[in-house]
Parts: structure tokens; C-alpha cells; sequence
């Protein structure tokens, strides 16, 4: 992450810093580049998803690492976690505490009820960029 503040002493870009993480992350640890960076502007999945990639699996026969089928397998039985709780945390922690501004991830109808939930607790306001 040292190159974050490089990036933007030197550009006008806005820095769009995930909150996604890898499928066996904690909520912590998802948040750690949030909390270092403070970004303007923050991806929020809103909603828990499945990224099933265990059918990828059996398509090799050699691995590079001996992690990589066991992950990939693994998939089968996991999911990337996004919770009301978790969501109404990053919002609090992330979006209110630093003034951060959310790229809502919805990929599926449901997270658009769930956008449309915080919204109406007022706990987050308009104008909203959804994916």
C-alpha cells in the first residue's frame, strides 16, 4: 500500500480501494486497506455471494502450487460473507468515519433491496454509484 500515496500526490486519479477479499478473509481483515487508506472511494458487495470455481478443478492436471486445487475445490463449500451487519460496519467504519464514497457491487436483485434498506435508514444518502 505504499504506493497509494505516491499515486495520489502525483494524480488527480481516484483511488477505488476492495472490501471484497478473498473467499477465507474476516471482516477485519477485508478492512485493513479501508482503514490504512482512508479512500475516497470504496467497492461494497451488498449482499453474501458464492464464487463457485470448484468445477475449474478437474479442467488441469498440473498445478503450479499445491494450494491452488484444494482452494479451487474448496469453493464447492464456501462463501464470501456480506451480512447486514458486516455492510452496516464498513458503512459506519469506512463511509462515515473517513467520508468515504461507496462503488455498491449489486449482483443480484436482492442486493438492490439491500442498497435500498440502508438507504432507508438513512445511513446512506444519494447519490449512489452501482455496479
Amino acid at each position: 500500500m505504499d504506493f497509494l500515496p505516491r499515486i495520489k500526490q502525483q494524480t488527480n486519479a481516484v483511488m477505488n480501494i476492495s472490501t471484497g477479499g478473498g473467499l477465507k478473509m474476516t471482516l477485519d481483515e477485508r478492512l485493513e486497506a479501508a482503514h490504512a487508506a482512508k479512500p475516497e472511494l470504496c467497492s461494497l458487495n451488498m449482499g453474501s455471494m458464492n464464487f463457485a470455481l470448484h468445477h475449474i478443478a478437474p479442467k488441469y492436471t498440473e498445478w503450479k502450487f499445491d494450494w491452488e486445487k484444494p482452494y479451487l475445490e474448496d469453493t464447492k463449500n464456501g462463501i464470501v460473507s456480506n451480512t447486514f451487519q458486516q455492510i452496516e460496519r464498513i458503512i459506519v467504519e469506512v463511509g462515515q468515519a473517513y467520508g468515504t464514497k461507496f462503488e455498491f457491487e449489486c449482483y443480484d436483485v436482492s442486493h438492490l433491496y439491500t442498497l435500498a434498506h440502508f438507504l432507508d435508514r438513512k445511513l446512506l444518502k444519494p447519490p449512489l454509484f452501482v455496479q
